[in-house]
């Protein structure tokens, strides 16, 4: 993977997909598999729980538009697996991913599984001739090789992959970008970003069943995948974002949020070096509870980004250039009054950009049905999301060893300092 310019970035779709055509997408494999306007599209779901069941609704919406209809449900747990085929009308049952893919009825395939299988499972779909829609993170933390290897099947397969980070299906990004790059703000030089709330809720999920065991009805291997091979328990299955062997806790489950529309705006590349802090001070679970990341690149901007979960009040982000800035109040949710640009020139006056679908996961699904028609890059591609992936791995890194992460441009690999 050589380095990638700003240019280049702008050109392959990272600046919120306004760009043309994919380069990557080879025209033959996009004429054998592409449906014709008219037609729905299978959506296939991998791992059907609390946030599948919101892609599966949103896709149950798009089937009355005529877009898209779930055909194919997958998960390693039989009852979660049933829910699934149930609320889909009856979408064909899968216990083994590969068999899901191998599905013809399946063109686009939604992967919320957990983290650490989110890799292996989107690499499979790309090999298969599937698009892919990733919830957030695009790996878990351990696993940035693999999150390059996406990258490189999506470009050999001609393949697209959406990454669920829902703050980036705003369409005010585009302008923003055009706005900086006519130097509004000046250079960007530092940037701030968060997420705050109280209660650990989102990592600690509910228990289906406190007596659910390893068996027929429950593939204990499968959901391990190449975690460390280590005895069932309850928590473990059901509430395996507390764990860092399934998560990375706020930094690749919260902060990916906020940090994702930071770097498409300012179309950043991999970082220099990055600092991961905080701790778990108030929750009992393996992943912190408090995150703090400081994220430099290579003339700037250097980025901090905050996380508490034992405090909801939040903080703008902040984009801060050395002739103004640019602020919004990043709510869950996508609440807000937008983004607000403050020049700092006598002559020039404050704008304020509403929000336009911030924080709307329909709206990103939308895109990608769109894209896979069209085979434009989608608002949170698979370039932009390696990249977004790099600082928040390293943030984890620095966090459990006590050093600096550091990234190798050369090898586009991170070592520890």
């Amino acid at each position: 993977m050589r380095k990638t310019t700003r240019r280049e970035f702008v050109q392959t779709g990272m600046a919120a997909g306004v760009a043309a055509a994919s380069a990557i997408a080879a025209p033959a494999v996009i004429a054998e598999t592409a449906k014709g306007a008219n037609e729905r599209l299978g959506v296939g779901f991998i791992g059907t729980g609390g946030r599948s069941r919101a892609h599966q609704k949103i896709v149950n919406d798009f089937k009355e538009q005529g877009l898209a209809q779930p055909v194919a449900v997958c998960d390693v747990y039989r009852p979660r697996l049933e829910a699934a085929s149930k609320n889909t009308g009856g979408a064909k049952m899968y216990d083994e991913h590969e068999a899901l893919l191998a599905d013809p009825n399946v063109d686009v395939v939604c992967i919320a599984s957990p983290d650490r299988l989110h890799g292996p499972q989107t690499i499979d779909a790309l090999n298969a001739g599937k698009d892919v829609y990733c919830e957030k993170p695009l790996t878990h933390w351990a696993q940035f090789e693999l999150a390059k290897k996406i990258e490189e099947t999506s470009k050999k397969t001609g393949k697209l992959v959406q990454v669920g980070t829902q703050h980036m299906a705003d369409d005010n990004y585009p302008e923003i970008i055009r706005m900086i790059h006519d130097g509004i703000i000046g250079k960007p030089v530092h940037v701030e970003c968060s997420y705050y709330r109280r209660g650990d809720w989102g990592e600690r999920m509910k228990i289906d069943d406190p007596s659910a065991r390893p068996g027929p009805d429950l593939n204990w291997e499968r959901f391990l995948g190449d975690a460390p091979k280590v005895d069932y328990t309850v928590s473990r299955f059901f509430q395996w974002r507390m764990y860092w062997d399934y998560a990375g806790g706020p930094a690749t489950d919260l902060l990916v949020h906020t940090f994702t529309p930071i770097f498409c705006i300012l179309e950043l590349d991999f970082p220099e070096r990055v600092f991961g802090g905080g701790g778990t001070f108030q929750y009992d679970r393996e992943v912190p509870d408090q995150c703090n990341v400081i994220a430099d690149y290579k003339d700037g901007p250097s980025v901090v980004m905050t996380n508490s979960l034992s405090n909801h009040v939040p903080a703008d982000t902040v984009i801060r250039g050395t002739d103004g800035i640019i602020t919004w109040a990043m709510l869950q949710g996508g609440k807000g009054e937008g983004v607000r640009i403050v020049p700092f020139a006598a002559d020039k006056k404050e704008i304020l950009l509403p929000w336009k679908g911030q924080g709307d996961t329909g709206k990103l699904w939308a895109d990608l049905l769109d894209c896979v028609k069209t085979r434009k890059q989608p608002k949170c591609n698979i370039a932009m999301a390696v990249r977004v992936q790099a600082p928040l791995s390293m943030a984890i890194l620095s966090h459990r060893e006590s050093k600096v992460a550091l990234f190798d441009q050369a090898s586009q690999s991170i070592r520890m300092s």
